[in-house]
């Protein structure tokens, strides 16, 4: 699976990385989250960000985390939107704009919020991992039958399966 990151957009919705005093360091504080994150699962990410000095978009590196700046002539979601495009259904855009989820999924890639990916990425980088323990024991056992008209829409399962391997 291939992540791609609306950069800023995730900042601001990770109290822990928010540095509102000086953005490089909040890009610095999240590359570093996610280079932990991938250690963990093994994503590939790509982040982009608005902006840069040069008038193209331009590739780099952050923290070890493949980042990619805008550029003068164009804004972060026409980059996400064509990265998402090029992966197709191997795509998994994080991101909280209104328009960008509707160009994405017109590329076959699936969008989940910013504000659910930045509450697992914290929980992953900080080292915690719910275990279930606050369940209680014992089974949830009904006779109710599940058929067809109990299972949600396809496009629900899709995403709940890619929420299940982030």
């Amino acid at each position: 699976m291939h992540l791609i990151i609306d950069g800023y957009n995730l900042i601001h919705q990770a109290p822990e990385l928010f540095l509102a005093a000086d953005l490089g360091r909040g890009r610095e504080a999240l590359c570093t989250a996610l280079r932990l994150y991938r250690k963990k699962k093994a994503h590939k990410l790509t982040v982009v960000f608005d902006g840069g000095e040069e008038p193209e978009p331009s590739r780099g590196a952050l923290c070890g985390v493949p980042v990619i700046f805008s550029g003068q002539r164009t804004n972060a979601d026409g980059v996400i939107a064509r990265l998402a495009a090029a992966q197709g259904a191997g795509a998994t855009v994080i991101t909280d704009d209104r328009e960008l989820p509707g160009r994405c999924r017109a590329g076959g890639a699936e969008v989940i919020e910013a504000r659910v990916f930045a509450a697992r990425l914290m929980d992953t980088a900080q080292g915690w991992l719910p275990t279930g323990e606050d369940e209680e024991p014992g089974w949830d056992f009904t006779t109710r039958k599940k058929g067809p008209s109990q299972r949600a829409p396809k496009a629900r399962r899709r995403k709940d399966r890619r929420l299940g391997r982030l």
